[in-house]
């Protein structure tokens, strides 16, 4: 019988006490070792594996990474690019690659010319200038999983099986959704014959330069003159300066209204990035005017009492927005169609020397008006309504107008700039759905997607083809050209984690990373 001691000896190591009692004799101590390191190794293998597991499962069900690989979503995602700070005015722009190159292509091949968006110059590149990559992102697979409010929704950015190779991952932003009607008319989203406005987060995402008076060519002419194209403008002064100020001499207005270039340039739908398709821009085939654009400002009261207003012409209907030195907020319109509405809204009154950022804007068939960051005011349906019967038939033949007007009260305006928003386009030669006065209804199972790049995105508006994958689901009706089923999509894209790095140069050295343009997607 054994002792006590030899019990306990076996329970508390089953292995080796029964080894022990069946041989009649005790381990060696280079026995316990070997023993002890093959446990160890034989842990680590298993904690190897079930993290490799678990890396495995995240990866199929949680967060994946991509690499972007082209400019179809720039500015705000962009593929293989060059970066250039422009010579004429100092601004910075990102262009994309000549031919298609792709995410870390070593064949990368930059533009004989960029194209800056501020100055509208354009500048020869070096051919040695240096490619980043594209971006890295990481998308969130579980909410698709789970469906329902989690599921997709309009204007998330997603990543998704190219419909033609199922191989290959497209990354565009969602447009419409399963049972709508989309249209695209005037560069705007039209869903089921209604304006589809961009939520808050997309639209800051999707604003896009046209011009900074901080930012100026030394032998540039002033941007802003007098209506009739003058330099000198009674009251304003510093036209040729990052501060332009206004002094009035009584009540009367003086104005000064936006110089956009020879053909409107400065409002045309021109994207920095397709700087390979300079020809496009400066040849016989001229971009789209856009329709939707704000202006901002820091306004800095400095005596006197009446206002500032700031106006957007798009010639068939008038915007004014007026900033009166008590608080006051008007917003009016009039059309050419002797429409007129007026809107009222109220802020604290403006100090002398205090600065107070202000935004007007039109955006999706909306002005605005915005002091401190705040919503003040806004045109709502009872005064702008939107004809999309009239609107098919309508074509943008001028460019929009800008103009400001000082009456009464002195002020300065620092910081001013000049922004447009994403202009959805339609190609005659390659788009085949979804234009105006053309709707493209959706199926049960199927989503519109497009790049913000529009004017150099492949995407839902012109797809042809299909893979093997979806060949059984087309002939029996299940699938849609120009469409993505919903189990083809990957996930949503939700963080830049990693911008485009430089290439590693001669000696073997990566360059720091942008840590600054670590973003959350929107």
């Amino acid at each position: 019988m054994a002792s006590p001691e030899s019990n306990e000896a076996v329970a508390a190591s089953p292995l080796t006490g029964d080894s022990a009692l069946a041989t009649g004799t005790a381990s060696s101590p280079d026995t316990d070792a070997l023993a002890g390191a093959g446990a160890r190794i034989i842990e680590t293998i298993q904690t190897v594996l079930t993290a490799l597991i678990l890396a495995f499962v995240f990866r199929a069900f949680m967060i994946e990474a991509f690499i972007i690989p082209t400019g179809s979503m720039a500015p705000a995602l962009l593929g293989m690019h060059g970066v250039l700070r422009c010579p004429e005015c100092g601004a910075s722009s990102d262009f994309g690659p000549v031919g298609t190159a792709q995410a870390n292509d070593p064949l990368f091949r930059p533009p004989q010319l960029a194209f800056c968006p501020n100055c509208r110059r354009y500048s020869p590149l070096p051919p040695e200038t240096p490619p980043r990559a594209g971006d890295r992102i990481l998308v969130h697979k579980w909410p698709y999983l789970l469906g329902g409010w989690f599921g997709p929704r309009r204007w998330d950015v997603i990543v998704f099986r190219d419909p033609a190779d199922p191989q290959t991952n497209f990354i565009k932003r969602l447009i419409a959704l399963p049972g709508e009607t989309v249209e695209i008319i005037d560069g705007d989203v039209y869903i089921d014959g209604r304006i589809a406005r961009k939520t808050a987060a997309a639209q800051s995402a999707l604003w896009a330069p046209v011009f900074s008076q901080d930012l100026l060519p030394a032998d540039a002419p002033p941007r802003w003159l007098a209506p009739d194209g003058a330099t000198d403008v009674a009251g304003w002064s510093g036209l040729d300066t990052r501060v332009l100020r206004y002094r009035a001499a009584g009540t009367t207005g003086r104005t000064l209204t936006f110089d956009s270039g020879l053909g409107g340039a400065y409002f045309r739908d021109v994207a920095a990035y397709n700087s390979e398709f300079i020809d496009r821009y400066k040849g016989g085939a001229p971009r789209a005017f856009v329709s939707d654009v704000r202006l901002l400002t820091e306004f800095i009261a400095v005596g006197g009492d009446g206002s500032l207003e700031v106006c957007i012409d798009h010639h068939e209907r008038r915007f004014v927005a007026t900033f009166a030195r008590s608080g006051d907020v008007r917003l009016e319109l009039t059309g050419v169609e002797g429409e007129s509405a007026t809107w009222q809204g109220r802020v604290r009154p403006f100090i002398d020397g205090q600065a107070r950022p202000i935004e007007f804007g039109h955006v999706d068939r909306r002005a605005y008006v915005r002091v401190d960051g705040w919503p003040v005011v806004q045109t709502d349906e009872s005064g702008y309504a939107c004809d999309v019967r009239l609107l098919r038939r309508q074509r943008r033949h001028r460019p929009i107008e800008l103009s400001l007007t000082g009456a009464g009260l002195s002020f300065d305006l620092r910081r001013l700039r000049i922004e447009r928003d994403v202009h959805y386009t339609y190609e005659e030669s390659d788009t085949r759905r979804a234009f105006a006065g053309s709707p493209f209804m959706l199926g049960p199972d199927a989503y519109f997607v497009m790049g913000d790049n529009s004017s150099n995105s492949h995407d839902s508006r012109e797809w042809t083809r299909f893979g093997s994958r979806l060949e059984g689901r087309y002939e029996r009706g299940e699938y849609q050209i120009g469409t993505v089923p919903a189990d083809q999509i990957v996930g949503r894209a939700f963080l830049v984690y990693l911008p485009g790095l430089l290439p590693m140069d001669e000696r073997g050295r990566w360059g720091i990373p942008d840590l600054g343009r670590v973003r959350f997607i929107r």
